[in-house]
């Protein structure tokens, strides 16, 4: 029985071997497991702070479209404006020209008339001096 002795030790050892490499095996699923549950948990992390990211950049996006809109409609805005302004303008200096003109004509028209009417006056004065020099003659005896 001497020979099953060293076999039963080797058994046991066996045994032992058994239960520290189903002992390591489960140690190693365990840590498995859980660095699988840490890449996990990382992925879903870095998934969220993707998302985050890109809800910020997207919000910004967002935003600078509604910045340059609202520079668009200001820009109209004042160009309408300025447009309105213009032609208020123009109409006004229109008027005003048309109005300058036809004081010029009104003070032209004036000074046609007046000078007409010393024309008129000094032709009279002259005919009169005509009639004067005609009824005296070189003869003194007519």
């Amino acid at each position: 029985m001497a020979a099953s002795q060293p076999n039963k030790a080797k058994a046991e050892w066996g045994e032992e071997k058994d239960a520290a490499s189903e002992e390591q095996l489960l140690m190693e699923r365990a840590a498995k497991k859980l660095r699988e549950e840490d890449a996990a948990e990382a992925r879903k992390k870095k998934d969220e702070e993707h998302k985050a990211k890109m809800d910020e950049e997207w919000q910004m996006f967002l935003e600078h479209k509604r910045y340059e809109a609202r520079i668009k409609e200001n820009d109209r805005k004042t160009l309408e404006k300025r447009k309105k302004e213009y032609e208020a303008n123009f109409k006004k200096m229109l008027a005003e020209a048309a109005a300058k003109r036809q004081r010029e004509h009104q003070r032209f028209t004036e000074r046609v008339k007046e000078e007409a009417s010393k024309l008129r006056k000094r032709e009279e004065e002259e005919e009169e001096e005509r009639k004067k020099k005609k009824g005296k003659g070189p003869c003194s005896t007519q």
